[in-house]
């Protein structure tokens, strides 16, 4: 009887152990689920889970207060990480300098707004999409070796060498243009001063007076001549402030003798500037694009009469006003006309002080336009499409 109860016993004992540790490893097995969901979900970047801390067991809440606590470490580590890198992505979008990050197969890992605005594209995914872009003589290319995650990558900057030419060529001008004027104007403005205090006093000597007044006109259109110059070397300061566009436009093309095409996109398309300054541009521009035409118009004719022929009308001539957003956020008003191509030795020279292929020009509307857009922190250049026929003069409002 007694070797009964000793062997039931011990089979109870027997059974408590195997059901004890049945649930232990049930609860093992739970708990090794638990830390695998935890870093599974962390891993596909999904921290909107939590274990709950009212178990009955003391055991499980311990366990899942501490799988929170990991939780909560990891997702203020990777806030921190995306934290930063968008303060470097805001960085690298600040500089001029256009970077790309490229792999070993010529994939576009990474790159700034400054390389979509140097290569004028939307979109960089491939080097392919840029062979042809990157041999341009104006961008200059300066490329370092790294590794990225194990992974070796190439570092390529680019810059814009033609704008900081454009720069030094610009402030080379004003320097000698304020040296010349100031020598003309010290010498000139003596001579007109006196000849107009002789003229005062010569009454009787006709030949005398006559070459006193011709000393002193010339003198004062020389002094003239003088001042319009100036003007190029002392483009106010900007006062820039928020306007919309296309009522500017409007203004714009109602000073202009020729039907203007106006084109705002978004209509409510707002720009922070200097709305006295920019008009000087836009009006200059728009006043070369009628003169175009008539120039054209004049020199038409003029073979007609040369080979006796009757004109004939032409397609219809357009001038356009665009205006829009890029990618950079920056406002592009773009003034078009289809009056015929600039040849490209006179498009090469037509931006330089002085300049012009007018018989009446001074050659300082295109520079001042530049120098003003420039002063402004923006810029002003030729971009002629030969298919069509169509030149297109481009400003651009950071």
């Amino acid at each position: 009887m007694n070797n009964q109860l000793a062997i039931i016993v011990l089979l109870v004992i027997l059974v408590v152990l195997v059901a004890v540790n049945i649930w232990l490893y049930r609860h093992y097995r739970r708990n090794i689920k638990k830390v695998t969901f935890l870093f599974d979900a962390i891993d596909n970047g999904d921290f909107s889970f939590n274990f709950p801390t009212e178990k009955r067991f003391k055991e499980d809440n311990i366990l899942h207060q501490s799988l929170n606590r990991i939780k909560l470490f990891l997702q203020h580590t990777r806030e921190e990480q995306m934290d930063r890198e968008k303060y470097y992505e805001q960085i690298l979008n600040a500089v001029d300098t256009g970077i790309l990050v490229v792999d070993s197969h010529d994939n576009i890992l990474q790159h700034n707004q400054a390389a979509l605005r140097l290569l004028d594209t939307d979109v960089l995914t491939h080097m392919n999409q840029v062979k042809g872009k990157l041999k341009d003589e104006h961008l200059a290319k300066h490329e370092t070796q790294a590794m990225l995650k194990d992974k070796h990558v190439r570092i390529i900057a680019l810059s814009d060498v033609s704008h900081e030419l454009s720069n030094q060529e610009v402030d080379s001008w004003i320097k000698l243009i304020r040296v010349l004027t100031h020598e003309i104007m010290n010498t000139i403005t003596p001579v007109t001063s006196l000849s107009e205090t002789l003229l005062t006093r010569v009454t009787e000597d006709k030949d005398l007076k006559q070459g006193l007044e011709t000393i002193h006109k010339t003198g004062t259109e020389l002094l003239a001549f003088v001042n319009n110059y100036r003007r190029f070397t002392h483009v106010p300061q900007p006062q820039p402030a928020l306007f919309y566009v296309e009522p500017f436009l409007e203004r714009m093309a109602l000073l202009c003798n020729h039907e203007v095409e106006i084109s705002v996109s978004p209509k409510d398309l707002l720009v922070y500037a200097d709305e006295s300054l920019l008009s000087h541009v836009v009006t200059n521009l728009l006043k070369n694009a009628v003169e175009a035409f008539r120039e054209e118009e004049r020199e038409y004719k003029q073979e007609c009469r040369s080979a006796d022929l009757q004109p004939v009308a032409s397609e219809k001539a357009f001038i356009r006003l665009k205006a829009y957003a890029n990618v950079q956020e920056s406002i592009i008003i773009d003034v078009s006309n289809n009056a015929g191509l600039i040849p490209e030795d006179v498009a090469s020279h037509i931006f330089i002080p002085f300049f012009t292929t007018k018989p009446e020009g001074s050659g300082i509307g295109l520079s001042l336009s530049r120098q003003i857009m420039r002063v402004s922190g923006g810029s002003l250049s030729l971009h002629q499409d030969k298919a069509q026929g169509i030149t297109t003069f481009r400003i651009i409002i950071p």
